[in-house]
């Protein structure tokens, strides 16, 4: 009985660190998506750097590789073309992981561009472009969400 209660107070730690751990992966990444919506370089810069340096220390997880890969590719990005090209490899890569989560703490849409037939994320269900910015704000759709 003791063995079983600890497996299962394992376990919910367990979820609740990935749950907080996505959490934290999609704040870094809406920070990184309103820079490049507004099209400030400098703070998409900053912000990916920080998402980079929390995925440093995270411990490992699912699809965790490959997103860092992303994430250090869009960190090391300069001028917004580039950014914003770097950008749509972060948006596929932390989909899988939010699509594939147990459980998100808010809700996370995932919106197409057919301009520049890429994805991203969002925690709103209004289109707010990050590959083109003011110059086609609202132009994309809504893919999937992922519900709490």
């Amino acid at each position: 009985m003791k063995k079983s209660l600890l497996l299962v107070i394992a376990f919910l730690a367990g979820y609740v660190a990935l749950a907080q751990q996505t959490r934290v992966l999609l704040s870094g990444y809406y920070q990184v998506k309103d820079a490049l919506v507004r099209g400030d370089s400098k703070a998409a810069s900053a912000a990916a750097a920080e998402l980079n340096g929390y995925l440093d220390k995270e411990v490992p997880f699912e699809g965790k590789k490959e997103l860092s890969a992303a994430v250090e590719k869009l960190s090391g990005a300069k001028g917004l073309e580039k950014q914003r090209e770097a950008f749509a490899l972060v948006s596929t890569g932390l989909w899988n992981i939010v699509k594939n989560a147990d459980q998100v703490e808010a809700p996370v849409y995932y919106q197409y561009c057919p301009m520049k037939k890429a994805y991203w994320l969002s925690k709103e269900s209004a289109i707010r472009n990050p590959y083109y910015g003011a110059s086609m704000l609202t132009c994309g759709k809504v893919e999937a969400s992922r519900e709490n």
